[in-house]
């Protein structure tokens, strides 16, 4: 019985979340978590928000709170929502992705735990948040969903999902909980898995479940990177939050970035930090050359007698200021730049 759903999105999805809520049946007999990029220092109503929408009542659980059929769970802000022995787990883990709550954690877990009972759904978002996820759904044997790209409002998400996971089912949102019925009545009446699906490339497929290559040792729950993830190396890259080696896990087509304390990033969203991290080093390089051309002037200013000490500060300083201006337009240059790439990705699609 497949009773397990986990959903994950970011920019866009929260219309795609209010036809999902709004069409799940009031009897639907799963229990559904989602994770929504929030803003880590801002509470969140998307609890009571949901509840208004739909059938359900939609929770933001506490730690260790028992799983329920017919409740949908919410990632609060600024934690981590995982699965663990029939519980859920709220913690302030580490980032996952450049997030905290992050759709990654809450997919492995499920997986890890509850293997074929899992439905994972990947909707509108930007970067590769859930793609390692979902892949780790579908290998324990469970049901990958993605959002079609033409239909999100930010495709970026579903686009690398269906790179990474090759998930059974790309549907418009409006088939989302038709198909999610389908898949439970079908378990529930322990009858063949539907035939018709379309995965990433528009070919059918039959439902047959993956092989597992997960450790079912409880110990291996422990460990920093998780057995689905492969072994890693280290890369030469260093964690953009604490600095420590990243170690680059690669399953197949799939590579992720993981320090030892635990932050992992997919390619974009390393990239994506590793720019804001340059981004700030630039700064405090153009501050820091500003300050020493500012502080020799005023020795200049404030000595006597010795031109040359005094031409020779005022040389300096006007370098100084040169290299600080030099940066500055880098700076500029380089958020012209990414604005323009962020606006070409992230407009609205528009429906086919």
């Amino acid at each position: 019985m497949r009773d397990i759903v986990v959903v994950g999105g970011s920019a866009g999805s929260i219309d795609v979340l209010r036809t999902i809520v709004r069409d799940l049946p009031e009897k639907f007999p799963c229990s559904i978590f989602i994770v929504i990029h929030l803003a880590s220092d801002s509470p969140t109503m998307l609890d009571a928000i949901l509840s208004r929408w739909g059938r359900l009542p939609a929770i933001l659980p506490l730690d260790k709170d028992p799983i329920r059929s017919g409740r949908i769970y919410i990632a609060r802000p600024d934690h981590q929502m995982t699965l663990e022995d029939g519980r859920v787990r709220v913690l302030r883990g580490p980032r996952e992705n450049r997030h905290r709550p992050a759709i990654d954690p809450l997919f492995r877990t499920a997986a890890r735990e509850y293997g074929p009972r899992v439905i994972g759904v990947i909707v509108s978002g930007l970067l590769d948040d859930g793609s390692a996820g979902l892949y780790a759904v579908k290998e324990r044997g469970g049901i990958a969903i993605v959002q079609d790209p033409r239909d999100a409002a930010r495709d970026q998400m579903p686009l690398h999902a269906i790179q990474y996971a090759k998930p059974q089912y790309v549907l418009r949102t409006r088939e989302i909980v038709p198909n999610l019925v389908q898949l439970v009545n079908f378990e529930q009446r322990k009858t063949e898995m539907p035939k018709r699906s379309r995965n990433a490339q528009g070919t059918s497929t039959n439902g047959k479940k993956n092989g597992s290559k997960v450790s079912t040792k409880p110990e291996a729950n422990l460990t920093v990177s998780y057995p689905e993830e492969s072994d890693g190396v280290p890369s030469v890259f260093a964690c953009p939050e604490c600095h420590g080696v990243l170690w680059e896990l690669k399953d197949k087509e799939l590579v992720r970035f993981r320090c030892r304390v635990g932050h992992s990033y997919g390619p974009d969203s390393l990239s994506k930090e590793l720019s804001t991290n340059s981004e700030g080093a630039l700064w405090a390089a153009m501050q820091a050359l500003e300050e020493k051309a500012a502080m020799q002037r005023r020795i200049a200013d404030g000595i006597g007698g010795s031109k040359l000490l005094t031409r020779r500060l005022r040389d300096q300083s006007e370098a100084d200021d040169a290299n600080a201006r030099l940066i500055r337009a880098m700076i500029f240059q380089r958020d012209e730049k990414l604005e323009t790439e962020e606006e070409s990705v992230a407009r609205p699609k528009k429906t086919a």
